[in-house]
């Protein structure tokens, strides 16, 4: 009786051939892997390529002159605005809280933290 396995390892275990599906599970290691993909170029993307996940996830690259992908950095953002300082309420009467109040609202629409009023 013989057997044909679509995955087996040669005599001497120099040569391993992979027929079948080769699943790799989580937290496996492989060392050693080499690509023979070709490297990317001008026209086409070398290695491996991958699809976004949506319109908005994808971001600008360049292929270098030697063969590199290159993602531009993350953006820095700007300074937030700071609005000035409105200092504790001391008020005892509620028209005086909401005296307080409106210069709080004031002081952010001031500094760009929030939309003015609709005239």
């Amino acid at each position: 009786m013989s057997y044909n396995a679509k995955n087996y390892t040669e005599q001497g275990g120099e040569k391993t051939v992979i027929g079948g599906t080769l699943e790799i599970k989580e937290g496996t290691s492989v060392t050693g892997l080499t690509s023979t993909a070709a490297p990317a170029s001008e026209t086409a993307l070398g290695g491996v390529k991958a699809t976004a996940k949506s319109v908005g996830d994808t971001v600008e690259v360049k292929i270098g002159t030697d063969a590199k992908l290159y993602v531009p950095a993350y953006p820095i953002m700007p300074e937030m605005p700071v609005a000035a300082n409105q200092t504790d309420s001391e008020a005892t009467t509620i028209a005086g809280l909401v005296t307080d109040f409106n210069a709080l609202l004031a002081k952010l629409k001031s500094a760009g933290l929030m939309a003015a009023d609709e005239e």
